[in-house]
């Protein structure tokens, strides 16, 4: 794998860090030494790890490497109180065969929108990408059970506000920089995390363990009971997930498989859509290899028969990519 910038040597995906060593009894406690990282902090850590130093006269680029030095040297040695993505907490379909939802928390801090040029992910394992959107490794998952399909509806159209928070480190000394499959990223070592529904305050999943939170009303007016037994409205996610994306997609690359056993014909096709609200593709164009062959039109009749999840976000565009051979 290779870096970039400065001397950096990262193994995030090819030797897992071991985790460290906690005396921290409760999340509280962890996040309590930790310094919180806004948004505009995660761009200044981004600038600290990566700014070249290499403009103006001499004056200039000694100022701006001693300035960034320093900064990099204290997030390196501190550790970071941050929110997740949007998106990074999931909850999947009930399965009436277990009876049970599963939850599943991503290392997610900036998978759908990089933040300096640089996706910032956990450092549990090596990130995919769906298109420009990448796919963290899971921090945590574990399933919930319910005594029927109706109880686990009525909580999981509750539980999909959950808000997600992580404490994390710089995943290592040289910096935690990475580059794989032609992106750029950061990895963070996460000590800790805590999802929580914000109306409620209740703690979903928490690792250490997590007290309830101060209730936020506010946050209730996402989620209003049904007068007849109807149970909560829908709130929908903000956006398409890595993993919405992943699973609306298979069947599209098992067509493409079909499609390349049919004519035999290798080669790359990059897929754009643009999805509304309801799910519903609103633009969608095949370029690469195959456009305008048996082969292309091959995948785009699968590409343009699905129907993602809806979500809050009017319009979302990616790219996916299609390799056969």
């Amino acid at each position: 794998m290779r870096t970039w910038g400065l001397v950096l040597t990262t193994t995030i995906g090819l030797v897992a860090l071991a985790p460290a060593a906690r005396a921290d009894a409760t999340f509280e406690e962890l996040a309590a030494k930790a310094a919180v990282l806004s948004p505009a902090d995660l761009a200044g850590m981004v600038w600290s790890l990566t700014a070249p130093c290499d403009q103006g006269d001499l004056t200039a680029i000694r100022r701006c490497t001693i300035v960034r030095d320093r900064r990099a040297a204290e997030l390196r040695a501190g550790t970071w109180f941050v929110n997740a993505e949007p998106g990074a907490f999931s909850i999947s379909a009930y399965s009436a065969d277990t009876a049970d939802v599963t939850l599943n928390l991503a290392g997610c801090v900036a998978c759908n929108q990089p933040v300096g040029g640089l996706y910032i992910v956990s450092n549990k394992a090596a990130p995919s990408f769906t298109g420009e959107v990448a796919v963290a490794a899971s921090v945590h998952q574990t399933t919930r059970s319910f005594g029927d399909e109706g109880q686990a509806t009525r909580w999981t159209k509750r539980a999909i506000a959950s808000k997600s928070q992580f404490v994390v480190r710089i995943a290592d000394a040289a910096g935690g920089l990475f580059e794989r499959d032609g992106h750029k990223g950061l990895a963070l070592e996460i000590l800790g995390y805590r999802v929580y529904e914000p109306c409620e305050g209740t703690i979903v999943s928490a690792s250490p363990t997590a007290a309830p939170v101060a209730p936020d009303k506010a946050a209730c007016g996402n989620v209003v009971d049904e007068v007849v037994d109807a149970g909560p409205k829908v709130v929908l996610p903000a956006m398409l997930t890595p993993s919405d994306i992943k699973a609306t997609m298979r069947p599209v690359t098992a067509a493409a498989k079909d499609c390349f056993d049919n004519y035999g014909v290798p080669g790359r096709a990059k897929l754009s859509y643009t999805v509304n609200g309801a799910g519903a593709i609103t633009a969608f164009e095949q370029t690469g290899d195959f456009a305008d062959t048996p082969t292309g039109r091959c995948i785009d009749k699968a590409a343009k028969g699905v129907t993602f999840p809806a979500t809050q976000k009017k319009n979302f565009a990616f790219t996916f990519p299609i390799n056969v051979q």
